[in-house]
């Protein structure tokens, strides 16, 4: 795996376990996306912050709606994160 900087590792490993493993896998995903469409993974720290950016808007959301509603949060997708075979024509 490439290497991250030092901050980015301590945030990661200070996330519940859960939510870690779900973080690893949306990283994992990323890379095995850029290895089977021959792209070289770039600004790997990047990744890793959007990772855990998108689990936790995701773990958010799946909470009850009555308990966050009327909070207003704004809608994240990170492209980076879909599958080569999610964007054919």
């Amino acid at each position: 795996m490439t290497k991250i900087a030092a901050d980015i590792l301590k945030r990661v490993n200070e996330l519940p376990e859960e939510t870690r493993k779900k973080v690893e896998k949306v990283v994992v995903r990323h890379l095995e996306a850029c290895r089977r469409v021959g792209v070289e993974p770039e600004q790997m720290d990047r990744v890793w912050i959007e990772a855990i950016e998108a689990v936790r808007q995701d773990e958010h959301f799946t909470d009850s709606l009555d308990e966050k509603w009327p909070e207003w949060e704004p809608l994240r997708s990170y492209d980076v994160y879909s599958s080569p075979a999610d964007h054919r024509i």
